[in-house]
């Protein structure tokens, strides 16, 4: 939201509540124009110029103003300027299944690839779906649903240093009734106002002066510590120039002390020169400071629900998860095992649902089980066998993949890599048991070529 949008916003709400009050404006597209109410008898000024209000009388009606102000204090009494009722578009649960996947999907309002065969990747700080792999969704079960409320307050912020552009920009903050502020990560305003998934309805509820001041206090004390980042960042760039500025005023100041000391004109006063220079040098770095402009620009009420649910698979298992119409999306889920939340998952053969992390491949059947499976290690692979997978070595008796299995050509036993040798003659594998160095230990042999020789 700009601030000429802000300002139009301003306009359309001031007009809208003197229609409220039956009055009449007449004069508004002069810089200065008149209200009258039918039970006042007087009329009233009003201005949207800050110029135009210190030269005249006219009330000033913009962010921040008293006047201004006072409006909103009014209609808080009788319900938020701007209040909304979040409702689902469709049923429930077609909503929820538009965030969970268990199929290869494009995010198409995200990112595209420019190769021949693009691929959509999802780059929002919320990713837009839940991706399930290794199963099938069965079923959507919506459970208990809790009336939620949500304090959107926009600020109107000005940055100005005279080595920079001047810079404006709007501040969102957003707050449960508690005056707890949401992160920043953990909302979008777009997957608010732009989802068209959702119905945004207007609503009248009332709202206590009392309980809007003390979230605006809430909002105001957030607003001043992200004040402080946003300062450090616009100043970042000006470090050095500052600097330049600084050092060349000093110079200029101590060559001024190097001409009235060599014209001896005047007695030169050293101490009173020297406090001379400290102000005015204070006065110097002071004038590089940047000035903020802040004002109160509106308040969003968001009426809404956090809604419980459960996606039920085919592996037996099922995604327990909740999200806020509007505020959150149900795209995180937490993990059952490491507790941790994830965007992509895999449902498992031992019935679980569960992240990248907590996953152990079988490396012969390829199947994926959570780490609570009994699942023993192969050492080689560094992959993990099935209870009944693998096989054990008659050498020494480990349990290994059936990936590194070998026959032995004289029994037919199973060896595992580290225990099988070839015969010298034949070159056929066999177990290192069945082999026989050569009295020169040079070659190994079989025992049917043992017998040869």
């Amino acid at each position: 939201m700009s601030t000429e949008t802000a300002g139009a916003e301003i306009k359309e709400f001031f007009k809208a509540y003197v229609k409220s009050k039956n009055g009449q404006i007449a004069g508004e597209n002069g810089e200065v124009f008149t209200v009258t109410y039918p039970d006042k008898a007087e009329a009233h000024e009003y201005t949207y110029e800050s110029s135009v209000a210190r030269k005249t009388k006219a009330q000033l009606i913009t962010a921040g103003s008293p006047a201004f102000q006072q409006l909103l204090r009014e209609c808080l009494e009788n319900g938020a300027p701007c209040q909304i009722q979040v409702k689902p578009k469709g049923d429930m649960e077609s909503l929820i299944r538009k965030y969970f996947k268990d199929q290869a999907f494009d995010c198409q309002s995200c990112y595209e690839t420019s190769d021949a065969e693009p691929v959509h990747i999802c780059v929002k700080p919320q990713r837009c779906i839940h991706r399930i792999n290794n199963g099938k969704i069965v079923s959507v079960e919506v459970g208990k649903s809790e009336p939620q409320k949500f304090f959107l307050f926009y600020y109107s912020a000005t940055f100005q240093n005279k080595l920079r552009a001047k810079n404006e920009e709007i501040i969102p903050i957003i707050m449960d009734e508690k005056g707890n502020t949401l992160p920043a990560e953990a909302f979008s305003e777009d997957n608010l106002l732009c989802n068209e998934a959702l119905v945004l309805q207007d609503a009248k509820n009332k709202l206590k002066s009392e309980v809007f001041e003390n979230l605006k206090y809430a909002a105001d004390e957030k607003l001043s510590a992200l004040l402080q980042q946003k300062v450090l960042l616009y100043d970042l760039p000006l470090g050095k120039e500052k600097k330049a500025k600084i050092r060349s005023f000093e110079k200029r100041l101590r060559r001024e002390r190097r001409e009235h000391v060599i014209s001896k004109r005047h007695d030169f006063d050293y101490v009173k020169w020297q406090t001379s220079y400290d102000t005015l040098v204070k006065r110097e770095e002071e004038s590089y400071t940047t000035n903020i402009a802040v004002k109160f620009v509106n308040l969003l009420v968001i009426n809404t629900a956090k809604v419980k649910f459960e996606v039920k698979l085919d592996n037996k298992a099922a995604i327990t998860c909740s999200f806020t119409l509007g505020i959150n999306q149900p795209s995180e889920v937490t993990c059952p095992i490491c507790h941790s939340t994830f965007t992509e998952g895999y449902a498992t053969q031992d019935g679980q649902y569960v992240c990248s992390e907590c996953t152990r491949q079988s490396v012969d059947t390829a199947k994926v089980y959570s780490k609570k499976a009994a699942l023993s290690l192969d050492e080689k692979l560094c992959e993990y066998i099935e209870k009944d997978g693998g096989f054990i070595c008659t050498v020494c008796g480990k349990k290994y993949s059936k990936l590194l299995e070998f026959k032995c050509s004289h029994d037919n036993s199973s060896v595992c890599i580290y225990h099988t040798g070839t015969c010298s003659v034949c070159g056929k594998t066999f177990s290192k048991l069945n082999l026989k160095y050569t009295s020169d230990f040079q070659r190994q042999r079989c025992p049917k070529h043992t017998k040869e020789t």
